[in-house]
C-alpha cells in the first residue's frame, strides 16, 4: 500500500493551522528502521522537545532510493504504528562521518544521558547493520545529521 496520499493529507490537515508557507519544500518520510517502541519514544521526544536532532546511514537513504533532506525540507514523523503524527523543519544537515559526530548534536539527539558516549554506543551498531542491508561497507560510515524544529504540532509557547 503506498501510504504517500495519506501522509500528504495528514500534512495539508496539520499545516493548514501553521504559518509555514510550504511552497517549493520537498516532503520525506523519517523512518530510522526501528521498532515500533523506539518509534513511539522518538516521537514522544519530539513532541516534548526534548529531541531537536537525528540521524541515518547515508546509505539506506540512498538505497531507499530518498534523496538527502536538506535546509527547509519538511519531515513526516510517524509513531510506532507507522501513523503521521508530526512535521519537523530540517533547520540544518551535514553529511560527517559516524566518528565526527559531535557531543551537541548527539545531546540534541535527545536520549539517555545526553553524552556523545552513550550516542556512539546506542547507534554505532545499528548504523554498521543498517549500512550492510543497503550493501554499504564503509569504515568511515558517513551519516547524514538533522537538526529541526517542530512545526506540529507546534509546542506550547511556541
Amino acid at each position: 500500500m503506498d501510504a504517500r496520499p495519506l501522509i500528504e493529507r495528514f500534512v495539508a490537515a496539520a499545516l493548514a493551522d501553521t504559518p509555514i508557507d510550504v511552497a517549493g519544500r520537498t516532503l520525506h518520510t523519517w523512518d530510522e528502521g526501528d521498532a515500533p517502541a523506539h518509534a513511539t519514544s522518538r516521537l514522544g521526544r519530539i513532541l516534548a522537545g526534548d529531541q531537536r536532532a537525528s540521524a541515518l546511514p547515508l546509505a539506506v537513504l540512498r538505497a531507499d532510493g530518498n534523496d538527502v533532506p536538506a535546509e527547509g525540507d519538511l519531515l513526516v514523523v510517524g509513531d510506532g504504528h507507522d501513523r503521521p503524527r508530526a512535521v519537523v523543519e530540517v533547520i540544518e544537515q551535514r553529511v560527517v562521518p559516524f566518528d565526527l559526530v559531535d557531543e551537541l548534536f548527539a545531546a540534541d539527539c535527545g536520549e539517555g544521558d545526553l553524552s556523545l558516549r552513550q550516542w556512539r554506543e546506542t547507534h554505532h551498531a545499528a548504523f554498521e547493520r543498517q549500512a550492510r542491508r543497503a550493501g554499504a561497507v564503509d569504515p568511515r560510515l558517513p551519516v547524514v545529521t538533522i537538526r529541526f524544529r517542530l512545526v506540529y504540532p507546534r509546542l506550547l509557547g511556541a
